[in-house]
């Protein structure tokens, strides 16, 4: 057998097959550190889109450095929440779309029982309902952080006679006393039997934002102590309860009431040890909110931060769908703000509101939100949230939109038809939404032409049932009046079959009644006073009055 010889070309050869074999290994690494989404034939639900033949698959574990901010999806359930059936289709798609966790904001859909069993709403989820959910939820590879008021917010307890007590305030039914002890008793009831079905969960949010009357009862001003100082006392309180009760979990707050405090204060208080505060901002002017100096003494202050930004229910309390466009430049703002300091965010949170407090009606549903809540998730989770463009791509193949769709950020606002070439659950919802304003729009169009633009109609025509029959008729038919009403009244039908599938009759009807029905009721009424009008016969001399 012939003996190798290590010869000076052969070691050169060596050296250079050896140099490129690494070179391709770092290059192959970089490009996976860079963008964590790579294609790959796989069959696996937990993390595969398909698209055609191959599939988009996610990393299971994180590339990079050890720390990774948690990209969460919230969802306010409090009077409105899904059904399983609908969560079950879209909780796979959030996952796939690099949702970490699922922020849960029960409020009174939680299902309460013992002493609390009258603060839960008569619809709210069953336990065994919550425990497919977390299971669910943990098979898809994401963690649950409950969310549990335990200052503000607390109508849904607070409207009740027997927790009337705890009000600060005996008139507005916002916020428990802090300087009752029975609010801790409550609250810390509420956060046991909600814990209790989240064994696993490192995190639990307990709200504490928009604390709008803190410190104004008689309890609280005999204590002559600064409002600041009662919010820190009072949450102080609250944490140390659970991180003795529940070792291991870690209490996240609002931001929002300590925005205002000195930073000598905010030092002061033992709240970085006990609490992680969540800052959140929904427009595209992060400065103007959260100031320099104020993100300056949070980051020097808490070991780790949180931001939250919005996909839905942050424009107006009564908007039927998001503002696209809006919510996009909203999670662009903030990715610019945290940039200099990545490592030090513990959590992206998207929020997701559907009422703006619990008296509020419905503002934006879930399903025709999916748009926003996924684009601004892909934005969220990108490598490269610079680069627009593999973005919507993939937004528009996660909605399963043809591929000769020409629908945009800005026509999602502008024509929501344009939703029409995608095929995503929610998709129909969606279209129901944008006929409905265009069904509304014209309906006011109406009112107002009858009403305030012409002269036969107005509030003192119809006082004095003094008008010209033939120009009412006139005006009615033109602007097709009677037609409009059956319109109307069979998109109700319609607005009942679509949204269906996506909640129980109780939500379907309270947004039919909260929508449609003023609608139908302003047409009602305006037919009624035409048909008195025109049924007069003579009419008196002037001044009539």
């Amino acid at each position: 057998m012939q003996t190798f010889k290590l010869t000076p070309r052969r070691a050169k050869l060596l050296i250079s097959v050896a140099l490129i074999s690494f070179l391709v290994v770092f290059a192959v690494q970089k490009s996976f550190v860079e963008n964590n989404d790579f294609w790959w034939r796989f069959s696996s639900p937990r993390t595969g889109i398909r698209q055609g033949e191959l599939i988009v698959v996610h990393s299971a574990e994180p590339s990079g450095p050890a720390h990774k901010t948690l990209k969460v999806v919230h969802f306010d359930l409090k009077g409105a929440p899904p059904k399983m059936s609908y969560l079950r289709q879209l909780l796979p798609l959030l996952s796939n779309a690099g949702c970490d966790a699922i922020l849960l904001e029960y409020e009174d859909m939680f299902p309460y029982h013992g002493l609390l069993a009258n603060i839960s709403a008569k619809n709210a989820y069953k336990q065994h309902q919550v425990m497919d959910l977390l299971a669910l939820i943990h098979d898809l590879g994401m963690e649950v952080i409950p969310l549990v008021q335990t200052f503000g917010h607390l109508e849904f307890v607070l409207k009740l006679e027997e927790f009337r007590h705890l009000r600060e305030l005996d008139a507005f039914p916002q916020e428990v006393c802090p300087s009752n002890q029975d609010s801790l008793v409550l609250v810390y009831e509420m956060v046991r039997q909600v814990m209790a079905l989240h064994r696993t969960s490192r995190y639990i949010h307990i709200g504490c934002d928009e604390v709008f009357h803190l410190g104004a009862c008689s309890r609280c001003t005999h204590r002559h102590v600064d409002s600041r100082e009662i919010f820190a006392e009072y949450v102080t309180t609250v944490a140390e309860h659970i991180k003795s009760t529940y070792p291991g979990i870690t209490p996240l707050i609002w931001d929002d009431m300590m925005r205002q405090w000195s930073p000598q204060f905010l030092t002061s208080t033992r709240l970085a040890s006990l609490v992680e505060p969540v800052v959140w901002v929904y427009t595209d002017d992060i400065g103007k909110l959260v100031p320099h100096y104020v993100w300056h003494w949070y980051m020097k202050t808490f070991k780790s931060v949180w931001v939250a930004g919005a996909y839905k229910g942050a424009t107006l309390s009564t908007s039927v769908l998001p503002d696209v466009r809006r919510h996009y430049n909203n999670q662009r703002a903030w990715i610019d703000f945290i940039s200099k300091t990545p490592e030090r965010i513990s959590g992206f949170v998207l929020t997701g509101w559907s009422r703006y407090d619990h008296f509020a009606i419905l503002c934006e549903l879930l399903p025709p939100s999916i748009p926003s809540l996924l684009l601004n998730l892909l934005l969220i989770t990108s490598k490269k949230p610079s680069k627009s463009e593999p973005i919507y791509k993939l937004w528009k193949s996660l909605m399963r939109c043809s591929p000769s769709s020409e629908m945009s950020i800005d026509t999602f606002t502008t024509d929501p038809r344009s939703v029409g070439t995608c095929s995503f659950q929610g998709a129909d919802a969606y279209i129901l939404m944008g006929n409905y304003l265009n069904l509304k729009a014209t309906v006011d169009k109406l009112h107002d032409s009858l009403t305030e633009k012409n002269g036969w109609m107005t509030y003192y025509n119809v006082k004095h049932n003094f008008t010209s029959p033939w120009r009412l008729v006139e005006d009615f038919t033109t602007l097709n009046g009677i037609t409009l009403l059956k319109e109307v009244q069979l998109f109700k039908n319609e607005t009942s079959y679509i949204l269906s599938p996506y909640f129980d009759k109780h939500v379907v009807n309270e947004w039919i009644e909260q929508r449609i029905e003023p609608m139908e009721m302003k047409l009602l009424l305006l037919q009624k006073q035409m048909e008195t009008l025109i049924n007069i016969e003579s009419w008196p001399r002037r001044p009539i009055n």
